[in-house]
């Protein structure tokens, strides 16, 4: 092995000109996982930041320079997360919330909390047994997406995806190019732009995943990260499909349109949680990047309907005064671990830092060398 200071390098790749591996976003995913079960807060936290921050350089939404004070924030959402939190990292929340009583009885927990206190939502794609669909079937979807795109009578499925949730479209209208999720005032080239890199990250996704594996159902299931004061009114709204994330929408009802025609036995849809309770008003906009960001929920990897940084809309959380804030923390402090996850963080970092104090050891070596010139 041959090692520089940023990368290093096998004799045999270099012999045999073989290209590095690329994590895929299931390798990811387990690895973070992996991290979180352990409570390695640290390496999993400055990774995401990596990822994330370069896209707020220039925003108003946080000072992506201050490492410190996002670095803690991130700590304390970790330490204190929900069971279901950790669940949805993990890939098992649909599967475990069936059939895993504390889990359960935690969730009932979180939301009724989420009535009063702001919280992170997401949405899981999975058919009613809590599977995922598989890559093969993923790109079928995608396949929809890119027809649904076609102008005019040139689409073969236009029409009938808009017409599974209202408001409906007519045969005419949709004959002359009208698309109900790519409309604004006009027909949208932004949301045409969004689509295709939808569609660009799904066979991405495909292509990525070793032949074997492309008909298995995804182990971590494309999903969907917001934030919301109110949760429950939020994910109605998504629901009805009102004020909503229309790459979710439009898959959704392809999902539907699929399994209606027989095309797909299982019908896949949006499965609705909530993930995490934001107990500082400082969190809000950092939680919805870190979540989505953990959750890989981008549209360009294939990991889910989210297409523009997080954290912009979080302006409701300045509605809550400091005594509401007080008792959320006060909450939170009580009803969860996170004084005690934080203590082991604490614990490890003094571990590290003492194991970088070497400078003693230097000195106490130069001390006996020394010595032994004088003897």
């Amino acid at each position: 092995m041959v090692t520089t200071r940023n990368k290093s390098y096998t004799h045999q790749a270099e012999s045999q000109d073989v290209s590095p591996h690329v994590e895929t976003l299931t390798e990811r995913r387990i690895r973070w996982s992996n991290l979180l079960q352990r409570q390695h807060y640290q390496p999993l936290i400055s990774e995401l930041l990596d990822e994330e921050l370069p896209k707020y350089e220039n925003s108003t939404i946080l000072d992506a320079k201050d490492r410190t004070t996002l670095m803690r924030e991130c700590t304390l959402i970790l330490a204190s997360a929900p069971l279901v939190f950790a669940a949805a990292v993990d890939g098992n929340l649909l599967q475990r919330i069936s059939r895993d009583a504390a889990l359960r009885k935690e969730y009932e927990v979180v939301q009724e909390r989420a009535h009063s206190q702001p919280s992170i939502y997401i949405h899981l794609l999975a058919d009613d047994h809590g599977v995922a669909p598989t890559p093969r079937q993923y790109t079928i979807i995608s396949q929809i997406v890119e027809d649904y795109l076609s102008e005019g009578q040139t689409s073969l499925h236009a029409w009938y995806v808009d017409n599974i949730t209202p408001p409906f479209v007519g045969e005419a209208v949709s004959a002359q190019g009208h698309r109900k999720y790519l409309q604004t005032k006009h027909r949208s080239a932004t949301r045409i732009e969004t689509l295709l890199r939808f569609c660009n990250g799904v066979q991405r996704r495909f292509n990525e995943t070793p032949e074997l594996f492309r008909d298995a159902p995804f182990q971590f299931p494309p999903g969907e990260c917001g934030y919301s004061k109110d949760s429950h009114v939020r994910l109605a709204q998504h629901r009805a499909h009102q004020s909503s994330n229309y790459v979710m929408n439009l898959v959704e009802d392809i999902c539907t349109y699929l399994h209606r025609t027989k095309r797909f036995e299982q019908h896949f849809r949006m499965h609705q949680f909530i993930v995490y309770l934001i107990f500082r008003p400082t969190q809000a906009a950092i939680a919805e990047i870190f979540c989505s960001g953990l959750l890989q929920v981008w549209v360009e990897n294939g990991g889910g309907f989210n297409a523009y940084p997080a954290g912009r809309s979080v302006a409701t959380a300045r509605r809550l005064s400091a005594g509401d804030w007080s008792a959320h923390e006060g909450w939170v402090r009580d009803r969860s671990p996170v004084d005690e996850n934080m203590r082991v963080q604490r614990e490890r970092a003094r571990e590290w830092q003492d194991a970088l104090e070497w400078e003693p050891a230097v000195a106490e070596d130069t001390e006996m060398a020394e010595l032994h010139r004088q003897c």
